[in-house]
């Protein structure tokens, strides 16, 4: 043959090979079913998953493209071949799209779907592929039903009546990201949420969302409603901090959160989460919390919690198929959902509901000496879980609070150096991160010392004793003159629900601990505290026995009672912190609170402080219950 030959041969041999390759879409090539071509195909559509009909021939044989991905791929998890086997099997088999990124319903190495997943790779049982919706472990409602607008029209409509507008994205996004977001940064990847940002704006300057009857099909999507909800949750968080006056605030404050509200509605979010959902659940969580409703915030935590579960956010493992920077910003999701439970459990003495043990710290992590403030909280709020988990060692309980105060001292060592004294700090923000950072250690100090606080029987004076009730002392007053050095700064601690608990508590178990009380600076810094409190925006009435107006109320219901505490104390004549019985205070503020004489008479024991411990005694003002369950049993 001659050369010209040879190249011809070459070229048929080339048709003839293109002609066999599988034209079938991803889904049939992998179940190795028939496949008609279309798009979505015929079985995709019978099969009821036409969102993940795809083809794409660029990466060869899927059984090559595999292999040679996993040679790519270096090993990122520490479990056993089979718990890895199962888990990918899982993530293959319960996936599926939405607007265009992957999202998967979680379920662990040793559940039922797992285990047949696994068997089904070997079997080719197509009814075991199908695990989701045969053991009815996989949402199917495309839209949320709980809400009147049904079709694309309707959802539109329903989107374009709540959509932030322009004037509003400019003022209130700022506050947001200057006074919000640096201490407590719920948002996972900052940069890209403002380039998304800048999109949006484009998009409203461009008049795609100004006709009702045109709909965007790049705004209309789930996933796009989802990034509209998490920019009024920052909007709403922005508005709290913003300057206006207390009654305008807490009503656009709320407005915004109603509105984002109504777009994780629309974007169907309780049956198909996304991290724009779960990141605007926690700020809107945030932001009800610093309004005083904290309530209401620990049971939308809870929520938020189990959400970023079925997507697997709470473990590494679950995460390694991701794309890398999906998997960044999963680590930085669910490390903010431990920092809100974290602090909410402190203050409340709750136990936790989240967990760590799935994601571990990189060793060169505990290795610097240069931690920025965000990182030494996650490293905080990791120590307060565990201050919170019972003590299942059986260690002694003084004993194993000199251990856990010897490891929060050892992560301030960590920080950088103006985080470890103020007289580092060369900028404004440093200075607040100081102080931040100061009020927060402190109060996990108070709670990691109340063993030393509580009145018990006489018993020998033990060297550990003396040392925590020194850092307890030690750590009362640093909390109460970081809030007073931070609020002179900045309004970021009067509208933080999470200081305020801290520097109250704080102030109130210097008032009444038989160490402090008579203490002349304690004493000074409880007056401090109070005139503060009664000269910030918090006070709305002239009268002493009241900070606000029901209708205007921001703190929450067991800080006022705090407040008025204090206050009641030191008016006192003589200025002694010592409550008799007939001096118990009525915490009654424009009978929003509950009356003395409806409380239980355990609650009624315990407001005298000379019968019990500083602890009990706090306890007994913070969370005396606000809910009366006395009619229960009767509907009327």
């Amino acid at each position: 043959m001659s050369d010209a030959s040879h190249s011809e041969a070459d070229k048929v041999l080339r048709a003839k090979a293109r002609a066999h390759e599988s034209h079938a879409c991803y889904p049939c090539r992998k179940r190795k079913v028939k496949c008609d071509g279309s798009k979505p195909c015929t079985t995709c559509q019978k099969r009821k998953h036409p969102q993940i009909c795809q083809y794409d021939f660029s990466g060869g044989s899927p059984r090559r493209s595999a292999a040679s991905a996993a040679r790519k791929t270096p090993p990122r998890s520490t479990s056993s071949p089979s718990t890895r086997a199962r888990d990918t099997v899982t993530n293959e088999v319960l996936s599926r799209q939405d607007g265009g990124s992957n999202n998967y319903v979680y379920s662990g190495g040793n559940s039922f779907v797992s285990i047949l997943g696994l068997q089904a790779s070997n079997a080719n049982d197509s009814v075991a592929r199908e695990l989701g919706s045969v053991l009815g472990l996989q949402n199917t409602l495309s839209s949320y039903p709980f809400m009147d607008p049904k079709t694309k029209d309707e959802k539109w409509e329903t989107l374009l009546a709540v959509l932030p507008q322009r004037t509003e994205v400019l003022k209130f996004f700022h506050y947001y990201q200057v006074t919000a977001y640096p201490f407590n940064p719920i948002v996972a990847d900052m940069g890209k949420f403002e380039s998304e940002v800048c999109a949006y704006l484009n998009a409203h300057a461009t008049g795609e969302f100004c006709d009702p009857k045109k709909i965007s099909d790049s705004w209309i999507t789930d996933k796009s409603v989802g990034h509209i909800s998490l920019l009024l949750a920052t909007l709403a968080a922005g508005a709290h901090f913003s300057d206006m006056e207390y009654p305008q605030r807490l009503k656009i404050t709320i407005d915004f959160a109603r509105r984002s509200f109504d777009c994780l509605r629309l974007a169907n979010f309780l049956f198909q989460p996304s991290l724009d959902i779960i990141q605007a659940l926690l700020i809107l969580g945030n932001t009800m919390q610093n309004m005083g409703q904290s309530d209401a915030a620990w049971a939308l935590l809870g929520t938020t919690v189990r959400l970023a579960q079925t997507m697997g956010l709470h473990t590494e493992r679950s995460t390694v198929h991701w794309p890398e920077y999906v998997q960044t910003k999963a680590r930085a999701l669910w490390s903010a959902i431990v920092w809100q439970d974290s602090l909410l459990c402190l203050c409340y003495d709750r136990p936790p509901m989240v967990s760590v043990m799935e994601w571990p710290l990189e060793n060169s992590f505990l290795e610097r000496q240069d931690l920025s403030y965000t990182e030494v909280m996650h490293l905080i709020c990791r120590l307060g879980l565990e201050i919170m988990r019972p003590n299942s060692l059986g260690v002694a309980e003084v004993q194993r609070a000199i251990d856990d105060l010897q490891r929060l001292d050892n992560i301030g060592q960590h920080g950088l150096s103006y985080l470890r004294a103020r007289e580092k700090c060369a900028t404004l923000q440093q200075h607040l991160e100081h102080l931040a950072w100061k009020m927060h250690t402190s109060f996990c100090v108070s709670v990691i010392c109340r063993p030393a606080m509580r009145r018990s029987p006489p018993q020998p004076v033990l060297p550990e004793n003396d040392i925590l009730r020194a850092r307890a002392k030690a750590s009362l007053v640093d909390a109460s003159k970081s809030f007073l050095n931070f609020q002179a700064l900045s309004i970021v601690p009067l509208r933080s629900w999470s200081m305020v608990h801290t520097v109250l508590s704080s102030t109130l178990l210097l008032c009444i601990w038989e160490e402090t009380r008579n203490d002349p600076e304690c004493r000074s810094l409880q007056q401090r505290v109070i005139d503060v409190f009664s000269s910030s925006d918090s006070r709305n009435s002239e009268d002493s026995g009241s900070f606000m107006d029901e209708d205007n109320q921001w703190l929450s219901a067991r800080h006022i009672r705090a407040l008025v505490t204090l206050r009641s104390v030191l008016d006192r004549e003589g200025g002694t912190a010592n409550l008799t019985n007939d001096e118990r205070v009525v915490f009654n503020i424009n009978n929003t609170m509950p009356q003395l004489e409806n409380w239980p008479e355990s609650h009624l024991d315990m407001l005298n402080p000379l019968d019990i411990s500083p602890v009990a005694y706090l306890d007994s003002i913070m969370n005396v219950p606000l809910f009366d369950f006395s009619s229960e049993d009767c509907f009327l």
